[in-house]
């Protein structure tokens, strides 16, 4: 059996692949939030100050929730603040391999969205 590629299966191979990045950036953009909205993210020091002052909840509670919800395993937060909310981004990484991005409010704990779509539909 010959296993070589004939001469159009490249250009299909090439098609394939730039429609599939043109659709996974295409729906990233669909998904993010305001591209406009001012963000700051802080550091440690800073964070802890910021839970004490805003009363928000704490990093480690908001990643345990957020594993547990997503089936993933957690592999960082940071908070930032978008407009006047206060944010936890959390990256998320799926058993499926996949990293997903999740947004969280520290104030109230609840699931804001994502950067990218999951397929399960939570938190979107």
């Amino acid at each position: 059996m010959d296993h070589s590629l004939s001469p159009r299966q490249p250009r299909g191979m090439i098609f394939f692949v730039v429609a599939a990045v043109t659709v996974y950036f295409g729906s990233s953009v669909a998904v993010r939030t305001e591209p406009d909205e001012e963000r700051v993210c802080f550091s440690t020091a800073e964070t802890r100050e910021k839970i004490l002052t805003h009363g928000l909840f704490e990093p480690f509670h908001v990643m345990r929730s957020a594993a547990g919800r997503w089936q993933a395993e957690a592999l960082g937060v940071k908070l930032c603040r978008r407009s006047e909310e206060f944010v936890y981004e959390l990256s998320l990484l799926r058993h499926d391999g996949r990293v997903i991005h999740v947004f969280i409010n520290a104030k109230t704990g609840q699931p804001m969205g994502s950067k990218n779509e999951i397929s399960n539909g939570v938190g979107k």
